[in-house]
């Protein structure tokens, strides 16, 4: 265990960002005017508490024109991504392996269902969209380098979509029902999921009352409460790794392969341009899919309430959200502010 440190290891270039040179064709005249396509380059550094990701890729995108009731779209990047982990595990300490390069194509299609009275102020009608992200690594095998760098197998599919209906109430008030759901499918044996293409539960667009994308996979649950257990056990420090201290802050999750969200939120104008919110937001993630899953599921539960602003760009939402359970060995909280621009 002498690989770990007592301290906060900064990046070395802590500057979030993504700059996106492109070119964009609002209609392909002169062979129709149904499609419209784009051209980009494109750089992004991402810090995330379990992963710092720099990517550079290009990438071409074809989208319909028409917007609804149906749109639908694809596009295709390749580039290279380097995956630094950002709290490392106990696999990957032993084996000296501290980050992950993947060389891959990337096919994400995407369709939209807008059936909605008023995109930018909804009171009634029916919302789905539908993503997709077939991922597959240039390399075929996992290799081990003399310095600690592997180029990782990669060969996935990950889907994901969202329902929405929107029942009008007296007085201009709705009530906003939605669900979401994901899973990422493995088509190989070999291959591994990287940091930035799960999925992560927690905060102002998902689950309010927890983190920022920080809810712990739940099939994870036993094993990250006996590594906090083993950390506030000791006097010494011995066994209390970087990623203990953090899970018992609440500020780490690794995310995993399959999520389901439920939302209800009735929403109340006062104004012409303010809504009060009540809502309830459950779900809860897994890093690997159980079988059986609608026999095994376990949701994590919030409740509260917040102010909608319209404004010429979108919905601005500010909410409070409660933790009706929340486990405070992997230090979640018991509520927290949000804020979010245009949600469903």
């Amino acid at each position: 265990m002498g690989n770990y440190v007592d301290h906060i290891v900064y990046p070395s270039d802590p500057i979030e960002r993504v700059i996106d040179l492109g070119l964009f064709m609002p209609r392909l005249w002169p062979l129709t005017d149904a499609l419209r396509a784009g051209v980009d380059l494109i750089h992004q550094r991402a810090i995330q508490p379990s992963y710092d990701l720099t990517k550079y890729s290009a990438q071409v995108s074809l989208d319909l024109t028409r917007r609804r009731p149906f749109s639908a779209g694809v596009a295709y990047e390749v580039g290279t991504q380097t995956l630094a982990l950002g709290q490392r595990s106990v696999e990957d300490v032993l084996a000296g392996i501290d980050q992950r390069i993947f060389r891959l194509p990337s096919l994400r299609p995407a369709l939209l269902f807008d059936l909605r009275d008023d995109p930018a102020r909804p009171r009634s009608g029916f919302l789905a969209t539908f993503s997709g992200d077939f991922l597959s690594s240039f390399t075929g095998s996992e290799t081990q380098t003399s310095t600690g760098v592997t180029v990782v197998h990669v060969n996935l599919m990950k889907l994901q979509g969202l329902v929405a209906t929107y029942v009008p109430l007296p007085a201009l008030s709705s009530i906003v029902l939605s669900m979401r759901g994901g899973r990422v499918f493995q088509l190989d044996d070999r291959s591994l999921t990287p940091g930035d293409r799960r999925f992560y539960l927690g905060g102002a667009t998902s689950l309010r009352g927890f983190h920022e994308e920080a809810l712990q996979p739940q099939d994870l649950i036993d094993q990250l409460h006996a590594q906090v257990q083993a950390c506030t056990a000791t006097l010494s420090g011995v066994g209390c790794t970087p990623e203990a201290q953090l899970l018992a802050a609440g500020a780490t999750s690794d995310g995993g392969d399959q999520f389901i969200a439920f939302s209800a939120e009735l929403r109340v104008p006062f104004t012409q341009s303010f809504e009060a919110a009540l809502f309830w937001d459950a779900g809860n993630l897994w890093r690997t899919p159980p079988y059986q899953f609608l026999r095994h599921i376990i949701l994590r539960h919030a409740v509260g309430a917040g102010l909608r602003w319209l404004t010429p760009i979108g919905r601005m939402a500010i909410d409070i959200g409660f933790n009706i359970a929340p486990d405070a060995l992997l230090g979640e909280p018991q509520y927290g502010p949000y804020f979010s621009i245009d949600p469903i």
